[in-house]
């Protein structure tokens, strides 16, 4: 959670890719673009094309899924809400919810309950996080400011928050899927914090795993949710330190990380995770902090933080901050703070192109080959039918051509593209036939476009 949210909260509720025929796997690509103007009408004449081959033979990892998180919320989600944000036919698909628990063990806002059931009926998965322990547990004696769970309290923090996923399990009827050691262990905020060093969110881990693991249904522990992703790895990294203790390592079912670092630029690419990570790796947080920024410009922008996270980053879930902004100042919700749907902002639609279409249970395949700058593509495949999901993200000025070739010993007769740009929400367009394995279409400048077709 970042400081606006606070403030609303309190006042009132992998190789580099360019042009000129280099081949590359697409989906690793190392290259940055600015982010581009918000204007699709300034479309010129086409740019140099793009010439893609998806290998369905090369498979990465499987994906989780999308979400975004209801903590702080003033009120529980409409009908209508609920419907744009987890219906997969008539909304974008999220599938996963993200709750959090206060310092005494409730519910950290007051649509926890009403939204988890809401959205479980649409098969997401709801996992939570707490902000802090109470302060008497603490070595500042507050929730807020930071300070540090002092280790007599480890044992006792750990049953309170086994304890919410009980409390959540018989209100409910349902499981949690997770709960977070701590949201942001790095980070130092006014609101509801609490800091851990590497070794110390190593030595909660082990107490707090066991007593997720011991709940009938378990409840997977994820870690360490550090406030950005160059603190997850490395020598002195949160997730380093996790792994190189076995009893840590073993205890914790998701790694997970937020992606502040990023949150003013368009770099499209992430540190990657260690050679055989054992536990899918999640992007838990991120949002826009500047301004409302409901225009294609920062929807593209967004696209290029999911596509950054699930490339390079080798994420299998990510996550946008709020479903709704708690306040009017800034773009922290997919929707702005009013919760209205008749003009959201484009990011709600730009994070549809990835969460409508890869379900769990997709595993991104390789896409290699030659694109401009300032295009990005990635591809997913559904493994028990076959089902393809290419999304297409074009940053520039000027329309580019595309040809994609699927490697594979079946692919779709048609695929469907499914638009979204300055004025066009996740519109499907006309089938485009496939010969030979091949499908040409036009990039539109500025627009992110999925195309999917099942053989």
């Amino acid at each position: 959670m970042r400081a606006q949210a606070w403030l609303a909260a309190t006042l009132g509720p992998a190789l580099a890719v360019g042009c000129g025929g280099k081949v590359a796997d697409l989906s690793d690509r190392g290259d940055a673009a600015p982010m581009g103007p918000t204007d699709s009408s300034t479309t010129t004449e086409a740019e140099a094309p793009a010439v893609v081959t998806i290998d369905t033979g090369m498979q990465r990892q499987t994906m989780d899924g999308f979400g975004a998180s209801d903590a702080f919320s003033r009120t529980a989600l409409s009908a209508a809400q609920v419907t744009a944000f987890f219906d997969p036919t008539n909304g974008i698909g999220l599938s996963l919810l993200r709750i959090g628990i206060d310092a005494n063990g409730t519910p950290l806002g007051a649509g926890a309950y009403p939204d988890a059931m809401a959205a479980q009926a649409f098969g997401v998965r709801v996992w939570a996080a707490p902000w802090s322990p109470p302060g008497a547990d603490k070595s500042n004696g507050s929730e807020f400011n930071g300070g540090t769970l002092n280790p007599s309290s480890y044992a006792s923090w750990a049953s309170v928050l086994a304890g919410f996923a009980t409390t959540f399990h018989q209100t409910t009827g349902f499981s949690l899927y997770a709960i977070s050691a701590q949201n942001e262990p790095d980070f130092t905020a006014p609101y509801q914090s609490c800091l851990y060093s590497p070794s110390q969110m190593t030595a909660f881990v082990k107490v707090l795993g066991p007593q997720l693991a011991s709940l009938t249904p378990p409840v997977l522990l994820l870690a360490p949710e550090p406030d950005i992703w160059d603190e997850l790895w490395g020598d002195n990294g949160y997730g380093t330190a996790l792994l190189g203790d076995s009893a840590a390592s073993a205890a914790i079912g998701i790694m997970a990380t937020h992606d502040y670092g990023h949150k003013n630029d368009s770099v499209p690419t992430r540190p990657p995770p260690p050679a055989g990570l054992g536990q899918p790796l999640w992007e838990t947080e991120v949002s826009d902090e500047t301004a409302p920024d409901v225009d294609i410009g920062h929807g593209i922008q967004v696209a290029i933080w999911i596509y950054a996270a699930v490339t390079t980053g080798g994420a299998s879930a990510w996550h946008y901050w709020q479903l709704i902004n708690g306040n009017m100042t800034d773009g922290e919700g997919l929707l702005a703070w009013t919760g209205d749907l008749t003009n959201p902002p484009k990011r709600l639609y730009t994070v549809g192109n990835f969460s409508k279409f890869v379900r769990p249970g997709y595993v991104r395949v390789d896409t290699n080959g030659s694109v401009p700058a300032d295009v990005w593509i990635v591809s997913f495949r559904n493994p028990a039918n076959g089902t393809l999901a290419v999304v297409a993200i074009n940053a520039g000025m000027t329309d580019v051509p595309l040809t994609a070739t699927v490697g594979a010993t079946s692919w779709p007769a048609q695929v469907t593209p499914w638009l979204t740009s300055a004025t066009d929400n996740l519109a499907a367009q006309a089938p485009i036939a496939l010969s030979a394995g091949t499908f040409r279409a036009s990039l539109a400048a500025q627009t992110v476009t999925t195309f999917v077709g099942t053989p």
